[in-house]
Order: structure tokens, then C-alpha cells, then sequence
């Protein structure tokens, strides 16, 4: 016979397992949906994690015929052919022109219609370097340079001659929701589980799913049935017994305002505007789909400002990397096509940015099969507020003799992921005077309050 003891251990137990605890019990997270908020004043960052290290020079690629021959000579066999390639409009403060890969129309048309704008050679970086200073071999390195596990946290915290556990984002959550505690359900919202980039001191990422409901549930809690009745019936009476136990009490506190947060992101996405927009079926765009709904529904949450965060595994290309990206980078491409026409619908492009990040870029020259751990790279920044068709950052000569080369085309990077951040946390909301609290090594690289970071990458 089920006892109420046996169905409570086979519900926390087994079911909580089974259904993701990250999505339950990110304890001290979860606040209630406060009143209706003001959606005027919303905004929204998303960070797309692709993890592995995408070779970057071969999603943005020269397109003048010099930068091209030097492109073509440096990387040999993993070079794209020019007649393949997607040109962009417009060029560089250098007057050189760009072209992506050939399986990206979506980011040619993104950048085209300046919705989107592409930064140039980007990474961590301890202090400022110059070439003289490359040349003389006198100037530090990151911690772990080249290394997957110390590369990715360090795009996460933006501290790179550390190891620590807190990401900037979950920075931007303590600062933020300590003024405004009551900015909806959570700050930080992750589809891709635990991760250091939302991870602050008190607050931690809410996972989502992308499945309709967005949120799991204890097994059987929500099941309109004779079951799942009973299953719900015991679970609230034993959370609503007065506990004497310090640890039970703060247990059960915990394990309801989880339980009712589930219900608050399933019943808001439940009356979720439909969208036109068709997004693919494969994880990212699902991901992407998701994120729209769940600011589609940010006045029914009751929040003002929210961070979301994916990841896209697999871009260690050492081998296959022609054909892996082929198959890849449509997929992030499309993705992300369909994330800013949905926004469209939704009249919130203005209100989210969109960024990628990635552990490094790869080395220029082959190794035969593909491309090895190498630092600086390109990304791609998205939205209504972006001043896009444009390039930020310097793009950097391809050539042997390049003084940034330290060895076999890693080019050492010429803007550090601290501007990179710092412009995404000014148009957030971070003000200049809390911007060292967020970025702690910003002002190895910009003197704080001397105007936009980047020159201007984003409005507001």
C-alpha cells in the first residue's frame, strides 16, 4: 500500500530527480510575480554561449580582394571559397569589406537591415597589449590561456587572472534586484541549466524548459486526475503543517514558493500570445522560441528586467570543421533570424539584446584536419537598440608577419570582453559608479565615465 510517507519519497526523491531539481530548488532564488510592471522600462540581455570555441574567421571572413588573398593563404585548406561567402554592406573605419559564411543569410540580412553588428577580435585579456609590448615578450597572459574550463568561465565572470564562481550577470542580479527585490519571479533565467555567467552572490539562475509549460513540476502534482489529486492533496498538507524544525520549515517554505513559481511561469506562458513566427526544431531555436514567450509574458510576471542564457555545445572543431560548421552555424543563423523577427511581433526588439560569447576563437593555420585553441574572435550583437551595419572592434590583418600572431595565426585579441560587457551592463541599466562592482578589472582597459565603451555600440 502507498503510504504518505512512501508517496512523499518517491515524489522528492525520485520525481524531483526525474524532473530536473535545478527547476524546483534553486533555493533563494524564486520571488513572487510581483503587480504588473510598467513593460515601458523593460529590457533583456541574451547571452549564446557556444561552447568549444567557434573558429570565428571563418564565420566573418574578408571580402576585399587583399584581405581575402591573405585570408586564403593563411588558412589553406580550411579556407571558404569566395564565391561562396554572403557579403555585407558597408566596410570597415579601414574601408575594408566583410563577408560571412555562406550558411549564415540570416546575419547577412540582420546586419544589412542594422539590427545586428559584428565586434572584432575579442577576448579576455589581463591588461592592454600592444605590439611592442607582444614583441618584447613582457605582458601577461589570462589564467589557463588556451584552456576550455578556464577560457569559458572567463567570458562568464570577466575576470581573467582568477578563478571564481561568480559570473557578471549574477553580479548585475545582486545589484539590481537588492534595489528592486520585487523584478518579477528571477532576474536570471537559464535554458541551459546551472551556469557561472547568472550565478551571483545571492541569486543563481532559474532554469526553464521548452516544452509549453516552461517549468516542471513534482511528478503528478499538476495531473488532472484521481492520482494526481491525491499526489497533490498529501503534498500540500504535509507543506502546510507548522514545522518545529528549523531545517523542515525553511525546507518547506522553499519547496512552496517553488512549487508556485512553476505554477506562476506555466500559467503565464499558458496565456502566451501565439506566435507567427516559425522557429526550427532543433534545441537552439526551440531555446530561442522560448525566450520570446517568456518575454511575451514579462507584464504577467511582473518583471522590469531579465537575463537568459543558452548554450550550443560541440564547436571544438580540431577535425571536420568545414563540415561542421556547414551544419552548425544555419542552425544559430536561423535561430537567431527567427528570434528578432518574433520580437518584431511582439513590438519588444527595442527592449533585448542579444550577444554570443565563446570560450576562444582557433588558429589560423590548419592542422590537417581542422583548427586548434586560439583567442581572439568575432561575435555578433542583436536588437532594436544595436547601432548595427556596423563594425566594432579592429579586425586584424591576416598575414604571417602580423605582430599580433603569437604563433600559428592566435592573434592576441585588441579588445578585452571587459568593454564588450561593459557596454551590454550601461544599456541594461548598470550605472557608471556600480560598473567596477559588475566588471572589477574595467578599468585596466576605460576610464569609467568617459562615454560609451565601444563608441556607441548601443543606444540608451
Amino acid at each position: 500500500m502507498l503510504t504518505r510517507r512512501g508517496l512523499l519519497q518517491r515524489g522528492l526523491l525520485l520525481g524531483g530527480a526525474a524532473t530536473g531539481a535545478s527547476s524546483l530548488l534553486q533555493l533563494g532564488l524564486v520571488r513572487r510575480a510581483a503587480a504588473q510592471n510598467a513593460s515601458g522600462d523593460y529590457r533583456a540581455l541574451v547571452c549564446v554561449l557556444l561552447a568549444g570555441g567557434n573558429d570565428s574567421f571563418n564565420m566573418l571572413v574578408p571580402w576585399d580582394s587583399d584581405g581575402y588573398a591573405g585570408y586564403a593563404s593563411m588558412r589553406s585548406d580550411l579556407a571558404l571559397p569566395r564565391s561562396a561567402l554572403r557579403p555585407l554592406a558597408g566596410s570597415d573605419s579601414a574601408g575594408r569589406a566583410y563577408a560571412v559564411h555562406p550558411g549564415m543569410p540570416g546575419l547577412q540580412r540582420l546586419f544589412n537591415e542594422s539590427d545586428a553588428a559584428l565586434l572584432n577580435n575579442v577576448g579576455a585579456l589581463v591588461a592592454p597589449l600592444d605590439s611592442a609590448a607582444i614583441a618584447a615578450g613582457n605582458w601577461p597572459v589570462p589564467l589557463g590561456l588556451f584552456s576550455h574550463a578556464d577560457q569559458i568561465q572567463q567570458w562568464q565572470t570577466a575576470v581573467s587572472d582568477a578563478r571564481i564562481a561568480q559570473g557578471w550577470g549574477g553580479r548585475i542580479a545582486d545589484l539590481l534586484q537588492a534595489r528592486s527585490p520585487y523584478n518579477g519571479l528571477a532576474m536570471n533565467i537559464s535554458l541551459s541549466g546551472n551556469n557561472v555567467f547568472q550565478s551571483g552572490n545571492t541569486t543563481t539562475p532559474y532554469s526553464i524548459t521548452t516544452d509549453e509549460q516552461g517549468a516542471r513540476s513534482l511528478n503528478g502534482y499538476t495531473d488532472d486526475s484521481p492520482g494526481g489529486n491525491f499526489t497533490r492533496a498529501v503534498v500540500d498538507d504535509l507543506l502546510a503543517r507548522n514545522q518545529q524544525q528549523l531545517l523542515r520549515r525553511e525546507y518547506g517554505d522553499r519547496f512552496t514558493e517553488a512549487l508556485a513559481t512553476q505554477q506562476a511561469v506555466s500559467g503565464a506562458l499558458a496565456m502566451a500570445q501565439p506566435l507567427s513566427t516559425p522557429f526550427g526544431t532543433d534545441p537552439f531555436g526551440q531555446a530561442m522560441r522560448q525566450i520570446a514567450r517568456m518575454i511575451s509574458v514579462r507584464d504577467q510576471l511582473g518583471a522590469s528586467r531579465q537575463t537568459f542564457f543558452v548554450t550550443v555545445g560541440g564547436w571544438d572543431h580540431h577535425d571536420g570543421l568545414l563540415e561542421n560548421q556547414a551544419s552548425m552555424l544555419p542552425m544559430i543563423d536561423a535561430g537567431l533570424l527567427a528570434f528578432r523577427d518574433a520580437l518584431g511581433e511582439l513590438g519588444a526588439l527595442p527592449m533585448v539584446t542579444t550577444f554570443t560569447t565563446s570560450d576562444f576563437a582557433r588558429t589560423l593555420t590548419s592542422n590537417g584536419k581542422g583548427s586548434d585553441h586560439g583567442w581572439g574572435g568575432h561575435h555578433i550583437v542583436m536588437g532594436g537598440a544595436v547601432n548595427g551595419g556596423r563594425y566594432y572592434g579592429e579586425y586584424p590583418d591576416i598575414h604571417p608577419d602580423n605582430p599580433l600572431d603569437v604563433g600559428r595565426g592566435v592573434y592576441v585579441p585588441t579588445t578585452a570582453t571587459d568593454l564588450y560587457f561593459a557596454e551590454l551592463a550601461r544599456w541594461f541599466g548598470v550605472s557608471d559608479s556600480d560598473l567596477n562592482a559588475v566588471l572589477p578589472n574595467l578599468d585596466r582597459f576605460y576610464s569609467i565615465g568617459s562615454g560609451a565603451p565601444l563608441g556607441f555600440m548601443l543606444d540608451g
